[in-house]
């Protein structure tokens, strides 16, 4: 494979799974976000490069590629629908498009459910939904769909509330998280959160996830 490109690839952790597993001759993660990929860029290697853009401006740098790889973005992205078609139009003859979305999430533990709860709530005042699963596979329905696949993945609380924390730090500085819950709501999800990483409380969450291939 000569170039594969990673979208919304955070700090690089699923480029460089792709890095090991498709080996392409060229891998570019991409994301929005310059925090990110200047931590990505610690951890490049040979042939494995990292650059800010917007994954929903097209054209991608450096051109078409063999391999579009998203993962657990499109429910972040507006008209996730017609940004799969655009995405497509960025592959090589032959070149597969892989998607991984929430299908859904489970779980019995309160503060685990209150957090999702508030998360799927920011999304929506975004316009965006969490678990968009469903959507893609109705969309992606059709002769270029080559994969469509659910995966389960259940972990346990510490491991959940480990994910969890950061993105509630990183939500409470939004408006849109502050117009929906008081202060004293997010605290207690908070202090919930702390309890489950030290391992004193919770209960395990289990995600269902979508993954589909699309050729070109």
């Amino acid at each position: 494979m000569a170039r594969a490109l990673d979208l919304g690839c955070g700090p690089g952790f699923t480029t460089l799974l792709l890095a090991d597993v498709c080996a392409p001759r060229e891998l570019v993660g991409l994301d929005a976000s310059e925090a990110f990929v200047a931590l990505a860029r610690e951890r490049a290697r040979p042939g494995v490069a990292f650059a800010v853009h917007d994954v929903t401006a097209l054209p991608f740098p450096g051109g078409a590629a063999d391999l579009i790889h998203a993962r657990l973005l499109l429910a972040h992205l507006r008209d996730p629908e017609a940004l799969v078609v655009r995405w497509g139009s960025q592959l090589r003859s032959g070149g597969r498009l892989l998607l991984d979305e929430v299908e859904s999430i489970r779980s019995e533990d309160p503060v685990f459910a209150l957090y999702l709860d508030l998360v799927r709530r920011v999304l929506a005042a975004r316009g965006q939904q969490l678990e968009i699963g469903p959507r893609i596979e109705c969309a992606t329905r059709g002769a270029q769909r080559v994969h469509c696949e659910l995966r389960e993945l259940t972990l346990p609380p510490a491991r959940v509330a480990e994910m969890f924390a950061p993105n509630l730090a990183e939500l409470r500085a939004s408006s849109a998280l502050r117009a929906l819950a008081d202060e004293s709501v997010l605290d207690e999800v908070a202090a919930g959160l702390r309890l489950r990483e030290q391992g004193k409380s919770g209960r395990p969450v289990t995600w269902r996830l979508r993954q589909l291939a699309i050729e070109a």
